[in-house]
């Protein structure tokens, strides 16, 4: 990974401290993409909505992305929400569309969770809520 990624804690909602277990990944046609996670010990659901505008995800278990949560600096942050400035994934994107989708339209979020983590590039930021499991 290249140095000019930024790191920033996301808060996309007002969060309640606890770690993120993946309770399901889908894309299908009618939803787009949704992530939902438990929040341990607090009978929560946390929803992700990224509809339709989800231009590419990729999900991770911890001991493949061992070297990027290293890179990034994530462990040790007690928090699981990030977003990433200047990222080389969303250079990647828009290098791969010819340039169609354009890098200031494209945000990239970090999703971490207790067995790994999800990158997410969206038009968008989610709708997110918290309901009771």
């Amino acid at each position: 990974m290249k140095k000019n990624n930024i790191l920033k804690k996301w808060h996309p909602i007002e969060m309640i401290h606890g770690d993120l277990y993946l309770i399901s990944l889908s894309y299908d046609q009618a939803n787009g993409l949704e992530v939902s996670f438990e929040i341990e010990n607090t009978g929560s659901k946390l929803l992700f909505d990224f509809g339709f505008h989800a231009l590419y995800y990729q999900s991770q278990n911890e001991n493949s992305s061992l070297k990027m949560i290293d890179d990034y600096s994530i462990t040790g942050n007690n928090w699981s929400l990030f977003s990433v400035e200047k990222s080389d994934m969303i250079h990647w994107i828009s290098k791969n569309s010819y340039n169609i989708i354009s890098e200031e339209d494209i945000l990239h979020f970090i999703l971490l969770h207790a067995d790994g983590l999800i990158t997410i590039l969206s038009g968008k930021e989610p709708k997110v809520s918290l309901t009771s499991l």
